[in-house]
């Protein structure tokens, strides 16, 4: 397939070029577009037969569910029934932005979108360029725009890597704003359920809906699912782990050494032991941002590990830990 990759304006998306990718979704084709989390990969989600070739594309197992981007809220309405008003309230919180609400679906949501399940989640992402195209093309089913299992992509290069001559078309709008995915709450009972932490926090959630929020971690029917995975073997540095022997564990193995860390300070005796340092934000949510780009980064330059300072497990830092620790798990 002939992959066609538009440059578009971020803030200002060219109507020529929402106008092509709009008659590529109703022709049943798959285009990467920009949000502000991460990449997606779009097709009309209310076609089986055009969100089937995301799985192909991806590599994806089909019993592993889509979330539907819409850029209205009364498009919610055609896809999910039985919404409970506390929902509604998230919703006006903090849509358009990183929340995605798992309902249930209605009878129109095909199968293909559901992983055969009951529900659906959706999501009304804060991007121009997303919003422009959800507008003019209707709802669409968008997983990433990666291949199955690595690193989510952020950058319009990053999907070029992973799905060239696998689709249609892609809107490189330049890098994503937040680079971590939306959380997942499931709010088909109560209390909701986190099935995966993301772009809002558990703290800011229960602001808005005190002692509703519970984590739900393994819920998710991706959780069985290898995510976010380097050619490199990922390693969270242990909390009082002795840097030095690590390194020299993995030296007299004759492997490639990087570190990720946020406290350059802590690892100064190091510094010539390793092959490759990436100095990332101390502040968990702009390091965020950082990520993705930090994991292919590792993988381009042939690194054989890749050890990873840890952040804290709330707030932001939730959505990077439960990344991290996705990365590393052994096949």
């Amino acid at each position: 397939m002939n992959t066609v990759c538009y440059r578009v304006n971020a803030s200002s998306p060219e109507d020529y070029i929402i106008d092509e990718a709009t008659s590529l979704i109703r022709r049943g084709e798959l285009v990467a577009f920009p949000t502000e989390t991460v990449y997606g990969l779009g097709a009309d989600a209310l076609n089986p037969e055009a969100v089937k070739k995301i799985f192909v594309a991806k590599g994806r197992m089909p019993d592993n569910p889509l979330i539907v981007h819409v850029s209205r809220k009364e498009q919610v309405e055609d896809l999910v029934e039985d919404l409970p008003s506390e929902a509604q309230l998230l919703m006006q919180k903090f849509w358009p932005g990183p929340l995605t609400l798992v309902a249930r679906a209605a009878p129109q949501v095909p199968e293909a979108v559901r992983g055969g399940g009951d529900s659906v989640g959706v999501r009304m992402p804060r991007h121009p360029v997303a919003l422009a195209l959800i507008d003019r093309a209707g709802p669409l089913a968008a997983p990433s725009a990666n291949l199955s299992g690595r690193p989510s992509p952020t950058t319009g290069e990053h999907v070029r890597q992973d799905l060239w001559g696998r689709i249609a078309a892609i809107l490189d709008a330049g890098p994503t704003g937040l680079g971590i995915e939306s959380t997942v709450l499931r709010v088909m009972e109560k209390p909701f359920r986190i099935l995966r932490p993301g772009g809002v926090s558990r703290e800011e959630l229960e602001q808005l809906v005190p002692g509703m929020v519970e984590p739900g971690a393994g819920a998710a029917p991706a959780d069985k699912y290898q995510h976010y995975r380097t050619r490199a073997e990922l390693i969270i540095i242990p909390e009082k782990a002795e840097v030095v022997s690590l390194v020299r564990d993995y030296r007299a193995k004759s492997k490639r050494i990087g570190i990720a860390i946020h406290n350059p300070s802590k690892y100064t005796h190091i510094m010539g032991k390793i092959d490759r340092m990436f100095v990332m934000e101390a502040d968990a949510q702009a390091a965020g941002r950082e990520l993705y780009t930090v994991l292919r980064d590792a993988d381009r330059e042939g690194l054989d590990v890749l050890l990873f300072e840890p952040y804290g497990d709330t707030g932001a830092g939730a959505a990077i830990m439960d990344r991290l620790r996705k990365a590393s798990q052994k096949d």
